[in-house]
């Protein structure tokens, strides 16, 4: 079985990571496929920028799976670890910014892995779930995505926000719920987790 590895970036290591994503996953595999709601995405400045200026309170990071044995880059991923949660913004809750899987024909050289979404999402419930958000997660389905998106998320059980709920947001760039929000709570979020536990502890 391809084994692999979860590394994070820095903002002293962002622009080797996504030079590598963009060279030989974005560029060549993705950004021609619309269907893809992550075709236009910028990993080269916007969402690092984005992800980085975010602020030290909201603790940004970001993280690449890739191959251990040759580094290959599998999928992305972009969270916000202590961003208010969606409903009660008192509490705290992992925001998941940015999630992108390989698709087949970028990695079928490297042993064609599979679930790299799932896996992308289980990095960012395994840091809600060891920090302080306790489980909590919450993210949006970009509307490039479609309903095949939405229904993908639902499938992992995570669960819509309302549209009528106010979301955290600043004052001069506040956040619209277009009702395509999702959220995790602790429960559910060990429960997607657990689904995972049969892969991991593979690599050397």
């Amino acid at each position: 079985m391809l084994g692999v590895v979860v590394r994070q970036i820095t903002p002293a290591s962002v622009r080797p990571f996504c030079l590598k994503w963009v060279e030989n996953v974005q560029r060549p595999h993705i950004e021609g496929n619309t269907n893809r709601a992550d075709h236009d995405w910028d990993w080269l400045t916007l969402i690092p920028t984005l992800t980085f200026a975010a602020g030290a309170r909201r603790n940004p990071r970001m993280f690449q799976i890739c191959t251990a044995e040759t580094g290959f880059p599998l999928a992305m991923i972009s969270l916000l670890e202590t961003e208010r949660h969606p409903v009660d913004h008192s509490q705290t809750s992992v925001f998941a910014w940015y999630l992108a899987g390989a698709p087949s024909s970028a990695v079928e050289a490297q042993g064609s892995p599979k679930l790299l979404m799932s896996a992308a999402l289980d990095v960012a419930i395994t840091v809600s779930l060891n920090g302080p958000a306790r489980g909590q997660l919450w993210l949006h389905a970009a509307p490039e995505g479609g309903q095949r998106l939405m229904d993908w998320y639902a499938k992992q059980s995570l669960v819509p926000i309302a549209r009528n709920v106010r979301l955290p947001g600043s004052l001069v760039a506040p956040r619209r719920n277009d009702g395509r929000y999702f959220q995790l709570d602790p429960g559910d979020a060990l429960r997607v987790s657990s689904r995972m536990d049969k892969y991991r502890n593979r690599t050397e």
